[in-house]
């Protein structure tokens, strides 16, 4: 009677083990919302218009062969360099925008890569819940430095977009004058 008593101990302990084991939807559930999160930095890559930044580029190195004729005088280019150093600012922050966005992307990809191998690990038993634990730490430590990344190329895209456009309204008819005056001396 008490080896059954002791069997049916061990078998209830194990089993309330077990069940700890295999209930492992709280941690699928966490690798979902890190697929949620990748998601959200993949929507955010995908609003920069990489059409844009390349038209800003040759735009930019367009108006900066205008101010650098040679049919300018000191007063205008002395006039006009506020706007040249503007636009040189500009050439600066987006020549290699598109290749930290191509390197944002492809980081991005490697931790939805890691993220899914997490889960498939976690729902096959290769990993405790604990390694689990630590290695879900390491892909939010390395998800939250590529959203700060992305936050970063958002905020410079949006910022030199702006102060492009803005420096193309306001020069408008100097830049009319200038494709004039180049094209008198051509």
């Amino acid at each position: 009677m008490m080896l059954k008593k002791i069997f049916y101990i061990f078998v209830t302990v194990l089993f309330v083990t077990s069940c700890q084991e295999i209930n492992i939807n709280k941690e699928v559930n966490y690798t979902l919302l890190l697929d949620s999160l990748l998601l959200h930095q993949n929507e955010l890559l995908n609003n920069i218009d990489s059409t844009k930044i390349n038209y800003c580029i040759a735009k930019t190195e367009e108006r900066l062969a205008l101010f650098e004729l040679e049919a300018l005088n000191e007063f205008q280019k002395q006039w006009l360099h506020h706007e040249k150093l503007a636009y040189k600012k500009i050439s600066y922050n987006l020549s290699n925008f598109n290749i930290q966005v191509d390197s944002l992307r492809r980081d991005l990809g490697f931790s939805k890569k890691q993220i899914s191998a997490l889960k498939e690990d976690l729902i096959h038993r290769h990993l405790s819940k604990t390694q689990f634990a630590n290695y879900l730490i390491e892909e939010q430590k390395a998800l939250g430095k590529l959203n700060a990344v992305s936050e970063h190329l958002r905020d410079t895209f949006n910022q030199n977009t702006v102060e492009f456009d803005s420096l193309e309204s306001k020069l408008q008819g100097i830049f009319l004058q200038l494709n004039a005056l180049k094209s008198q001396h051509e």
